[in-house]
């Protein structure tokens, strides 16, 4: 790959605001992770929880407290203690990763790859015609509401490829923290072993939401010293 600048990028409107405000991101992906709660049963939470205390600690230099017991009493507490650590849901992104890592293998991780596997061999076989993706349009749509609900990077911007693919760059993460401590401790993967990305994930989702057919993503660069990644329907 070409190496790529930040003024290769089309840069959205930098956000008001640096990082989103702590408690309403902490609450929407704790929520997702109650379905994961649901599919690997009751010693997920209590791993999860493990893990994103011993991350915030690391951060806050006190010691985790004992009487954390499910998911919504951790981020009442990771939220409590945004003053000293403003971006408690790296907490629980970090958590995530390594959680996820320790069950991989178990309940569907593994069907996931090979899905997509198999739907990127049947869609090779259909018209470019669905390649006609109204890219400004969608990512334009998608900033706005990431920015109206204070969740959008302060800065990111994105390319189209000849191919019909997508690469968007992000010059400073709010999951930053997380993804380089989980990188170190090799868990920043997915089940096929390409890098996670929780912001390439939400865009790869949106895309699909957009446009009807699957779209997944591959993280070119990470923290070099930019993350670039490349979104691409299946």
């Amino acid at each position: 790959m070409a190496e790529l600048k930040i003024s290769d990028f089309k840069m959205f409107e930098k956000t008001p605001y640096e990082i989103p405000p702590p408690g309403p991101l902490t609450a929407i992906i704790i929520s997702g992770l109650k379905e994961e709660e649901k599919t690997y049963g009751p010693v997920f939470p209590t791993r999860f929880i493990k893990h994103a205390l011993e991350f915030e600690a690391q951060k806050i230099g006190e010691k985790p407290p004992q009487n954390i017991k499910d998911l919504d009493q951790l981020a009442e507490y990771l939220v409590s203690k945004s003053d000293k650590y403003p971006t408690p849901y790296c907490s629980i992104l970090y958590a995530q990763y390594k959680t996820e890592n320790e069950f991989q293998g178990q309940t569907g991780a593994g069907t996931r790859v090979g899905h997509i596997g198999a739907i990127r061999g049947i869609s090779e076989t259909l018209s470019d015609i669905k390649r006609n993706v109204d890219v400004d349009g969608i990512l334009s749509k998608l900033s706005q509401m990431l920015t109206d609900m204070n969740f959008s990077p302060h800065e990111w911007g994105y390319k189209e490829n000849g191919d019909g693919s997508v690469d968007f760059i992000l010059p400073k993460c709010y999951f930053l923290d997380a993804c380089r401590l989980a990188y170190d401790e090799k868990v920043l993967k997915r089940p096929d072993g390409r890098l996670a990305c929780a912001i390439s994930f939400a865009v790869a989702a949106d895309f699909k939401i957009a446009t009807g057919y699957e779209w997944d993503y591959t993280l070119l660069k990470f923290n070099n010293p930019h993350c670039i990644a490349q979104c691409y329907m299946l």
